[in-house]
């Protein structure tokens, strides 16, 4: 249910319950609307109208997923901003998240955003930083106290938001990583997989007549078990292996396995004479040994099951068809096909996006036809999702007969997004982890570290316009900032990073994703985070992780 939705139930049980002298209190998490004001209102339990109802915010925003990934964990971003067109939460969520971050870390000095609801997000932070900053004035100055600079931040140089509809490609596209592919197959939650405990423990004795959900009946079946099974970095083998390629993550994995049997062998070589000292520092090893082995055994029946899918005919003819997509191919026919046999319908929408955006929109009769079919296939709620689509700009029908370029396809070249020739088993290049497709969005990272040189014809193809300022004490507005940083001398992004790295560690780029990042961007920030040639350590913020069907679903 949506937030609407569970404050009418909420409402309903306290006046089903108002005769009782119970005291109730209402926690929103993060943070509660006027539409939930609204509607509590409504019922007559609010705290104006009931003695025996308070309502609270539970600002509880930042989550972090892993030691460079850091999220707010709003799965409807996308919907509330450009389906609902009530992004108020989604804003005032986001800006608060950073004031709250730069209360730790201190002042961000320099601010980039792209999209529109980038912009406005900063827009809402620096509103927010200027309302703080006078309630903090009107406070010292009835108490007599002097106001203190808000310290900038020594540990992060530069945050730059990106507004997801600056590129819908790339959720789309299917990833070629481990991390993306276990996502893609298996579902990744808040950095567990939710996995059959058969693929991890399989059993060589199990009854194979019997189906493996079959529920107990008291006929001897077994009934189907779920294991929780956590994919993060402090899993030493899984923080190595989970940005690999496809090509590469299996032989790594022999590999250990390898290593780890030798180290084993080693030791346990009767031929071999030990002394106390090795016998004392093997025992104190094998907690660890065990734990290794059995995180390399979890990874091997995992990598087992992904590469079973990525060898079927079915994935291998979806990646050839996305990227002859990417390279402004129409591609109508295979999506009739994919409709007529009944293709999962989530991915028959992945693909269908993709052709709209790369084609810069659906052939008039095609778009007709296609819909009619999708709708007749799949069921009418899927004219929901259709809609939905078209509203966020996912699917649109082409306006002339003639004129077959789009904004992608300009965005594909001025930015190079393909490299066919990548080495994926030792990559030189962030185009790996899709064999051959670069995300958009860290093309965009690397362009403004050099200053968006050569690429303003990339940035006149982008939604919205680019916002780059400097933070400074006393706060002051968005505009008043655009207006007083408009020198073309400021040092680029890459400048910046070289000033403050003199004798020291890289410093630290926050990149804030507003309606979600993939693991496959994830992948690609790392690469680029590991390269000496890199100047910056990128920590990846985000309102939620995504993947194509997560995305479409939300919409539906």
């Amino acid at each position: 249910p949506t937030p609407l939705e569970q404050s009418q139930q909420v409402a309903t049980k306290i006046r089903f319950w108002k005769n009782e002298h119970t005291q109730h209190r209402i926690y929103y998490l993060p943070q509660y609307t006027t539409m939930t004001q609204k509607i509590l209102s409504n019922y007559g339990v609010t705290p104006s109208q009931s003695n025996n109802v308070s309502v609270h915010r539970l600002q509880l925003d930042i989550f972090p997923l892993e030691t460079d990934v850091l999220s707010l964990e709003i799965p409807d971003a996308l919907r509330e901003a450009d389906v609902e067109c009530t992004p108020s939460n989604l804003l005032t969520t986001t800006a608060r998240a950073l004031l709250k971050l730069q209360d730790i870390v201190g002042r961000i000095p320099r601010i980039q955003a792209l999209g529109p609801v980038g912009e406005e997000v900063v827009r809402k932070m620096l509103n927010a930083t200027i309302d703080e900053y006078m309630d903090a004035q009107e406070a010292n100055n009835d108490s007599g106290a002097a106001t203190f600079a808000a310290p900038e931040s020594e540990d992060i140089a530069a945050m730059l938001v990106i507004d997801r509809k600056v590129d819908l490609v790339t959720p789309l596209m299917t990833p070629l990583t481990y991390e993306g592919l276990l996502d893609d197959v298996i579902g990744v939650d808040c950095s567990f997989l939710n996995v059959d405990a058969t693929i991890i423990n399989p059993d060589d004795d199990q009854d194979e007549t019997l189906p493996p959900d079959s529920i107990s009946s008291g006929t001897g079946k077994k009934e189907r078990e779920i294991a929780d099974l956590p994919v993060h970095g402090s899993d030493t083998l899984y923080a190595e292996v989970r940005d690999q390629h496809v090509e590469k993550f299996g032989s790594f994995l022999q590999n250990q396995a390898k290593a780890l049997k030798e180290s084993h062998a080693e030791f346990t070589d009767r031929g071999k004479k030990k002394d106390l000292t090795e016998i004392h520092q093997f025992v104190k090893n094998i907690p660890v040994f065990t734990q290794n082995l059995r995180s390399l055994t979890n990874h091997i029946h995992l990598a087992e099951l992904v590469k079973q899918n990525t060898q079927e005919p079915a994935f291998r003819e979806r990646w050839q068809t996305e990227r002859s997509m990417l390279e402004g191919e129409s591609c109508y026919d295979t999506l009739e096909d994919l409709i007529a046999c009944q293709y999962p319908p989530y991915r028959t929408l992945q693909l269908l996006c993709l052709q709209s955006i790369c084609g810069g929109g659906l052939k008039s009769a095609k778009y007709d036809a296609l819909r009619r079919d999708i709708v007749q296939t799949y069921g009418y709620e899927f004219l929901v999702v259709l809609h939905n689509l078209e509203k966020v700009g996912m699917l649109r029908r082409r306006e002339t007969i003639w004129d077959s370029s789009s904004p992608f396809s300009t965005l594909r070249k001025s930015l190079i997004l393909i490299n066919a020739e990548v080495n994926t088993v030792d990559p030189d290049d962030i185009s790996y982890v899709s064999s051959g497709y670069a995300p958009l969005t860290v093309r965009l990272i690397q362009s403004a570290l050099n200053g968006w040189s050569g690429q303003e014809e990339a940035l006149r193809e982008l939604p919205g316009r680019l916002v780059d300022i400097e933070q400074q004490y006393p706060p002051i507005d968005l505009a008043s900032a655009m207006n007083k940083h408009k020198s073309p001398n400021r040092p680029t992004l890459g400048a910046l990073a070289k000033n403050s790295t003199e004798g020291k560690r890289k410093p630290t780029l926050l990149v804030f994703f507003v309606g979600g990042v993939t693991y496959m961007e994830i992948a690609a920030m790392r690469f680029l985070s590991k390269r000496a040639s890199f100047p910056y350590h990128i920590i990846c913020c985000t309102t939620n992780v995504i993947n194509g069907s997560t995305l479409l679903q939300s919409l539906s």
